[in-house]
């Protein structure tokens, strides 16, 4: 596969003003040195608890946050510093499904004036052309002809999103950033939500980045999965290879904290509980970010910060002593209780 989006040593910083006379109290290290890639044809998954830098990560992807430093391309061109009107010409190419339903539709609007706009966007000036690919765009996301006509306010959660979806395909992009596009939804229409968008990427070749802090709904969804902790990627695998042996320990504690619905695989299964809280993003902890809150932590992992490094099989992870599933990994594990 070729690579769509390359992502180079990013960085987006927030200012935190305290203090009674208002003054700057530090930064947010929000999105902390990432560098990754998307390919093309592919459903990227990231995932992290909530404030990892996940949404914010997705958001200078498709460029509504200004990178800090660092390095975004899309197919080959460098889109890091591109003014909004240059970035109006790739607008097509990459959309966003937004987390909210209720907020991301104008509620003034009727459903074939919002998809009216994203379909001029992909130069389709002529009325009746609209008129019949709106129909076109409400059926393929499971929605009647007649939703034309009503206002987000007459939609449940799950038809607004699909409106939504329509709304990204309206533009035919390559890319589609779906940042939590269940989370606010339902538990009885997530699956149908998912579903749908698995198969509007399987039949149309779209690349997606899926952003989710639900490992559960990642693992439906996705190609290949990262995970981020505090502003940071700590790791990058096939799908299939990082749930059946992640190599970070922070993703190990994800996985084990996945309900079971089997009481005897329960019984067996390794439970992991992390110690203390996530710390302070205005001052990470040095060395590795996650060697405060981790079981298998030695006195390298306070000073040293580990770099993504590539494992074989597509796999990449930040640690000085990844799990057993790494070449390597066993020695290493047993390198760290023997330092312990």
């Amino acid at each position: 596969m070729t690579t769509l989006v390359r992502v180079e040593n990013l960085r987006k910083y927030f200012p935190v003003s305290g203090g009674w006379l208002g003054g700057r109290k530090g930064w947010v290290h929000a999105v902390d040195g990432v560098s990754l890639d998307v390919l093309a044809g592919e459903t990227l998954g990231l995932v992290g608890e909530s404030g990892c830098g996940k949404s914010t990560l997705a958001r200078c992807v498709v460029r509504l946050a200004e990178p800090d430093s660092g390095r975004l391309e899309f197919d080959g061109q460098d889109i890091t510093h591109r003014s909004m009107r240059e970035m109006k010409r790739l607008r097509r190419d990459v959309q966003l499904i937004f987390q909210d339903p209720y907020a991301s539709l104008n509620p003034r609007k009727r459903i074939r004036q919002i998809l009216a706009e994203a379909l001029r966007l992909r130069g389709t000036a002529n009325a009746t052309t609209r008129e019949a690919e709106t129909v076109a765009l409400l059926k393929r996301v499971g929605l009647p002809a007649q939703f034309m006509d009503r206002m987000p306010r007459d939609l449940s959660g799950g038809q607004r999103q699909r409106v939504g979806i329509a709304r990204a395909l309206a533009a035919g992009p390559r890319l589609v950033v779906a940042d939590e596009p269940v989370s606010a939804l339902d538990v009885s229409v997530q699956a149908d939500i998912l579903n749908l968008i698995k198969d509007l990427q399987r039949e149309l070749g779209l690349t997606v980045l899926f952003i989710s802090h639900d490992l559960g709904v990642i693992r439906h969804v996705s190609d290949r999965v990262g995970v981020m902790y505090l502003g940071r990627l700590v790791e990058l695998a096939p799908a299939e290879a990082f749930y059946e042996a992640p190599l970070h320990p922070y993703s190990e504690a994800l996985l084990s904290a996945i309900p079971v619905p089997d009481p005897d695989a329960r019984l067996t299964r390794k439970e992991i509980v992390l110690e203390g809280d996530v710390p302070n993003p205005i001052a990470p902890p040095p060395g590795c970010r996650f060697h405060t809150r981790c079981p298998y932590a030695r006195d390298i992992c306070a000073t040293l910060d580990p770099q993504l490094v590539a494992h074989g099989g597509g796999r990449a992870v930040a640690c000085h002593f990844p799990l057993a599933g790494a070449p390597g990994g066993d020695q290493a594990q047993s390198a760290a209780a023997e330092q312990g």
